[in-house]
């Protein structure tokens, strides 16, 4: 049985202004090593054993990277199952995230776990946002929930009718990237994927004065479930755009712009 409550989000806060200080720059959750995490969310214990979790960066609606450190004492354990649910609370409904569950991968380091649960906020709703964690591992097993504070983000979007979310790259980097969308739509069941559609994409650096430039890339098409997959060839590093067209048969064409994020 738990017998911990979750501990409250810490911040870390930097001394110096920076440019990893600004909003443009903490856009998009970054991938670290598993081993530097800045923000901790919390600590579930049950028995012997404690599951502390940590993130990379603050949690910001999209796709984020959360650790799990799974020990029993001060011992690493080293087989174990954890998974995140992120999950809107508003008007007395619970909305899962449309990708549903995440279970946290294991990690070269003894203990560790990593997983990247993506966070959709329905469009002009209040509410709060939890994560249910579900657990076994040496001999325990059990749920849990862990109220979390989520910021804004561009990593996902909104059409009017469907949310594009960003899920892969985490974290965008020069050369060929692979990337994947997903395509949702909210109903009184909760998110929907839609199959259906034909994806474009228009990448494009802004270089100032009315310059700039597009680069290689294999539009998005349907693998599972509402996500799409392509590839982006990211000819260099710095601030890029990239708009995503949607056609579905018999409906209007769909325009959405991730815009102003950072190829490393």
């Amino acid at each position: 049985m738990i017998r911990a409550a979750m501990l409250v989000m810490l911040l870390v806060a930097g001394c110096a202004p920076d440019i990893t200080d600004t909003d443009f720059f903490r856009e998009h959750p970054i991938e670290t090593d598993p081993e530097d995490t800045s923000v901790e969310l919390g600590v579930l214990e049950d028995g012997p054993l404690a599951i502390r979790l940590t993130a990379s960066d603050s949690l910001r609606i999209g796709i984020n990277t959360i650790s799990a450190e799974v020990k029993v004492g001060q011992a690493p354990v080293l087989q174990a199952d954890v998974t995140l649910s992120p999950q809107w609370i508003a008007a007395g409904r619970t909305i899962v995230s449309p990708l549903d569950a995440g279970e946290l991968e294991i990690t070269d380091t003894p203990g560790r776990f990593v997983g990247a649960p993506l966070f959709v906020q329905p469009q002009d709703e209040k509410g709060v946002w939890q994560l249910q964690i579900t657990y076994a591992a040496s001999g325990e097993s059990g749920e849990a929930v862990l109220p979390v504070q989520i910021k804004p983000s561009l990593w996902v979007q909104y059409t009017g009718e469907y949310y594009v979310s960003w899920i892969l790259p985490v974290r965008p980097e020069t050369g060929l990237d692979e990337i994947e969308l997903g395509l949702h739509r909210l109903t009184d069941e909760g998110f929907i994927p839609l199959e259906d559609a034909t994806l474009d994409l228009y990448p494009w650096m802004d270089m100032g004065a009315g310059q700039g430039h597009s680069t290689p890339y294999e539009a998005p098409v349907h693998m599972r479930e509402g996500r799409y997959r392509g590839s982006v060839n990211f000819i260099m590093s710095g601030g890029w755009d990239m708009t995503v067209f949607i056609q579905r048969s018999g409906m209007p064409r769909d325009t959405i712009d991730f815009k102003g994020f950072v190829v490393y």
